[in-house]
């Protein structure tokens, strides 16, 4: 396609790239113009010295991290919680999406869809604070349900606790995200040609054969997308969560590379030391889209480009 013809067509559709012009504008100063400070991460960086005043130190801040002697412990903790928010919430919020779109109660659809897009607008301190209220041994109420119908001999410590720590982080992030995450697949099932479900109908299909055959197909592409995006957090297991969450108890398998570049930017102030880990994260998040996104589009003919 020629530059003429590029021009003609976006001039067409003129009022649609109008639309997209604050995404693109929000995207270029808040995620490409930051990347000019990706060279704090090989420089000694100074706050006298600036960006390029800072004396150039290669890759010495690589070096500390890897030399330092929790950062296997760190990346591995970080790769097996995001792995196992992966495994276990991706498929949550479709499992949701399916069951509200098989229901046809108008009223109690929205009452269901509202009480679970609720959380995801409530901070982790929030979150964090109900579940310590609810999870209690002295007194909370979870405990005291346990003991009362005799699943539970005496209250047990949730919290702060090996284990039930996995269990705690993954089931809290479903629970947050899981009504907002459902959202994208509601309105894919909302564009499957109703037909085919009529077709399905007369063929003698019943509502699991519908979902089966008519409405996983029809939502394939977009949960083949949203995948190959989530396994770029692999590296990430979630900042927030994880430091209210992870306590001295569980540090040996709580501990994540978000909450030690936050640590050592921000409390002990070496801005060039996190900026060298949170690019480490960045290139294998880059790498593991690239491969999922490859592996997808000869599996699957489905991938991001």
């Amino acid at each position: 396609m020629g530059a003429s013809m590029l021009w003609k067509r976006i001039w067409r559709h003129k009022l649609l790239y109008l639309f997209m012009l604050p995404g693109i504008v929000w995207f270029f100063l808040f995620s490409y113009v930051p990347l000019y400070g990706i060279q704090v991460a090989f420089r000694d960086f100074t706050f006298s010295g600036g960006f390029t005043g800072s004396p150039w130190a290669g890759l010495k801040y690589f070096r500390q991290f890897f030399d330092y002697y929790q950062s296997e412990a760190l990346i591995r903790n970080t790769i097996l919680i995001s792995a196992l928010k992966l495994v276990i919430g991706f498929a949550m919020p479709i499992l949701l999406a399916i069951l509200l779109n098989e229901v046809r109660n108008v009223k109690f659809k929205k009452t269901v869809q509202t009480l679970s897009y609720l959380p995801y607008f409530v901070s982790w301190v929030v979150v964090v604070t109900l579940m310590q209220r609810l999870l209690t041994p002295y007194g909370g109420p979870v405990n005291d349900l346990l003991t009362s119908i005799g699943l539970a001999k005496e209250p047990i410590q949730f919290l702060n606790n090996t284990s039930w720590f996995y269990q705690i982080i993954v089931g809290s992030d479903i629970w947050k995200n899981i009504g907002w995450n459902s959202i994208i697949y509601m309105a894919a099932m909302a564009g499957i040609d109703q037909q085919l479900y009529e077709a399905a109908k007369i063929d003698g299909a019943g509502r699991f054969r519908q979902i089966w055959h008519v409405t996983l197909p029809g939502i394939r592409n977009i949960a083949v997308i949203l995948f190959i995006l989530a396994t770029g957090s692999l590296m990430s297991a979630g900042y927030e969560q994880l430091l209210l969450l992870n306590g001295p108890a569980t540090a040996a398998i709580g501990s994540v590379l978000d909450v030690h570049v936050i640590g050592a930017g921000i409390s002990q102030g070496r801005l060039s030391y996190a900026a060298a880990v949170g690019l480490f994260q960045s290139v294998i998040a880059l790498v593991l889209i690239l491969t999922v996104n490859r592996i997808a589009r000869k599996v699957s003919d489905v991938s991001l480009f």
